[in-house]
């Protein structure tokens, strides 16, 4: 093939794919034939926006950061790959040299480029570069679907990390979708004693104030990703009644379901209200971390946490969680292949936006050729 298939995003409501020229890998890097590459709901937001918070497309990008393929070409200086190699790609390329990267934090590195997303073409295409130190080997029984599923995995695996969840801890996730099921599964791997799923509504208001208005109600949870959850392993689940306008009474209701107050709740849904939700539903000590990211501007009762000394931990991307993510899939006690619900050519990449946008799929996942 002598072009370059490419879905590229020029602005908001501007999807195209194109014939590109096939990127030839630099010193250090390699060039890859792209296989599976899962669609994020931060691929939607960049089409449905044009931008996702600070992050504005000013320039056409070649989107997907849920990346798997194989080792196509290898530039000068790469001697930890070979050709045929059947990889899984960290989006994120951190400057190695800031603030962030000098104290072995470089997920959140100033000048981080994140391909699909920020700075750099991603993997939606036929063909990408990318620096051979962001590729990790798949072992032979696991597949290149799987592989694009670690850097969703690698979210989860990150933040439990970050929370500092111990052998024994009760934990409570809210958010059904793929970053959820895959949280629950790790805080499981990871030695939790019992883990509740709770369910969230599909319903998005656009403020706080709307959601106090309108008692923001769960009465169209999709009941397929509980059951999906069980499936997966959680111990159980919980589609809540109570509206969201009064946590406190919300998370009674969680906590009679559970029999227990929460030592950690993981935040999956960024829907308003439920970090208060979480707040109220954890034990004095407790902890709640956020990786479900929707509004930046959120009333939330800080007070609240301060008094029962409750940490509220933020978590972003991954922080060299892949060959943990890989070794977790490897050895079976993590299942991402059952999150994937659709399977995608190329071309039909506005269904598979279409399909994450109406909430009907969990995993999309775009076979962009290679095999």
């Amino acid at each position: 093939m002598s072009t370059n298939r490419a879905v590229r995003i020029h602005g908001k409501n501007d999807i195209r794919i194109e014939n590109l020229p096939i990127p030839e890998p630099q010193e250090n890097w390699v060039q890859l034939r792209m296989s599976s590459v899962g669609l994020c709901r931060t691929d939607v937001h960049l089409f449905d926006e044009g931008r996702v918070d600070h992050i504005v497309i000013d320039k056409p990008i070649t989107i997907g950061h849920e990346i798997s393929g194989t080792v196509s070409k290898l530039g000068s200086g790469v001697t930890s790959l070979a050709v045929g190699d059947r990889v899984a790609v960290d989006p994120c390329r951190a400057c190695g040299d800031c603030h962030q990267c000098c104290r072995g934090r470089p997920n959140i590195c100033r000048q981080l480029h994140c391909c699909g997303v920020l700075h750099a073409d991603g993997g939606f295409a036929t063909y990408m570069v990318t620096p051979a130190k962001t590729c990790y080997k798949l072992p032979d029984h696991v597949s290149l679907e799987e592989g694009a599923m670690m850097e969703p995995l690698s979210v989860g695996v990150n933040g439990v990390r970050r929370a500092g969840m111990v052998d024994g801890d009760v934990v409570v996730v809210i958010g059904a979708g793929p970053i959820g099921l895959f949280a629950m599964q790790v805080a499981k791997a990871l030695g939790a004693s019992r883990v509740m799923m709770v369910g969230k509504s599909m319903l998005k208001t656009n403020s706080f104030k709307a959601l106090l208005e309108h008692d923001f109600s769960y009465t169209d949870i999709n009941p397929k990703r509980l059951e999906l959850a069980l499936q997966m392993g959680v111990d159980q689940v919980l589609k809540p009644t109570v509206g969201l306008s009064d946590p406190k009474a919300a998370s009674e209701e969680l906590k009679a379901a559970l029999g227990d107050e929460a030592d950690l709740c993981i935040e999956c849904s960024g829907a308003p209200g439920v970090v208060d939700l979480a707040i109220h539903a954890c034990r004095p000590g407790g902890k709640v971390l956020m990786l479900g990211f929707g509004d930046m501007a959120m009333n939330v009762h800080l007070g609240m946490a301060a008094v029962r000394e409750i940490d509220v931990i933020g978590s972003f991307a991954n922080l060299h969680n892949y060959p943990e993510c890989i070794r977790l899939v490897s050895e079976g006690k993590i299942d991402v292949r059952s999150a994937i619900t659709h399977r995608l050519p190329l071309e039909n990449v506005m269904e598979g936006i279409n399909l994450v946008r109406s909430g009907e799929s969990v995993k999309v996942v775009i076979n962009c050729g290679a095999c």
